[in-house]
């Protein structure tokens, strides 16, 4: 006898490959916030190693670190230097030459490295090489570093947020000041309230408004975490439109996530990571007022945090 087999029709076939074309649409956002969800604690386990590093190393030498602390010769280096003992880096440690600059010889082959706790998993993998600097960084990828010390808030910043600066028209330092080492009882607006760490990603490569500008940034630096210029920078503020940098001219009022040239900067879609200096770690919504901000960046201005924080 002869069985009659009946395949699918065409329409069933096309019915079947939209059903599933659905299923995937609904499928890969879900897919794509549970990996961002677990960049973001990487992000945040990565700040809580540095406060760790920051705090033995306080306890060590009675003092955290300059933000650009001092070689043997007297260069400049990143703070980076100070706390790779601490973050399980010390053949790296051992690498560095505290007789020369870090841009110069062996420090810039060093500074090549890629160092996972450095690198947030959120900000692209693909870094461009410096280039501009007349050292022997210019053509080389250096290993990145997506995280930054605010050593300064300028009086800038207050004026173009219409906020009373508590110091009159003065900057302020930050948990770690550029110029004098810092005992952590200094830090009298308390160290649960101040800001140590917080995300700068994606540098060099150069961010505006949450894109690529498909350059390195405008000014030579952020050439990774040996480069003490790109590890430590002053908060000014931007523009919301631009992206420029505030200069004085009062467009300073966009806290975050628009530009990456020192200034507050994640690749997470709803704000930053940022470490607190008693080594605990918050998310800070892009909505955060600028009054707080301005208070968690500050050491011992005396001011307040507002309630959204």
């Amino acid at each position: 006898m002869r069985r009659n087999t009946r395949g699918f029709t065409l329409i069933e076939l096309l019915v079947v490959i939209a059903i599933i074309a659905v299923l995937i649409g609904l499928l890969l956002p879900a897919v794509q916030k549970v990996r961002e969800a677990a960049s973001r604690t990487k992000c945040q386990n990565n700040l809580k190693q540095f406060g760790l590093a920051m705090h033995n190393y306080e306890s060590a030498n009675g003092k955290l670190p300059r933000s650009r602390p001092f070689d043997l010769a007297g260069n400049r280096m990143s703070w980076t230097i100070v706390v790779l003992d601490y973050v399980e880096q010390g053949n790296l440690e051992r690498l560095y030459n505290k007789t020369i600059p870090w841009n110069a010889g062996s420090n810039a082959v060093t500074g090549r490295q890629a160092v996972p706790t450095f690198m947030c998993p959120s900000a692209p993998l693909a870094r461009r090489a410096a280039a501009g600097t007349g050292t022997a960084l210019d053509g080389n990828v250096m290993g990145p570093l997506d995280y930054l010390v605010m050593h300064r808030l300028r009086n800038r910043f207050y004026t173009a947020n219409g906020i009373a600066n508590p110091n009159g028209t003065a900057d302020h330092n930050g948990a770690l000041s550029q110029n004098t080492e810092t005992p952590l009882q200094n830090i009298s607006d308390g160290t649960s309230n101040t800001l140590m760490f917080l995300e700068d990603g994606g540098r060099p490569n150069w961010y505006l408004l949450g894109r690529d500008q498909g350059t390195l940034l405008p000014r030579p630096e952020g050439f990774g975490w040996t480069d003490p210029d790109g590890a430590a920078g002053s908060m000014d503020g931007t523009d919301s439109t631009t992206g420029a940098i505030n200069g004085g001219s009062g467009t300073g009022r966009c806290i975050m996530n628009c530009n990456n040239d020192s200034e507050p900067y994640s690749l997470h879609p709803t704000g930053i990571n940022v470490g607190l200096a008693d080594g605990s770690t918050r998310f800070l919504p892009s909505g955060i007022s600028a009054a707080t901000f301005a208070a968690l960046l500050t050491a011992k201005a005396g001011d307040v945090l507002g309630s959204d924080f």
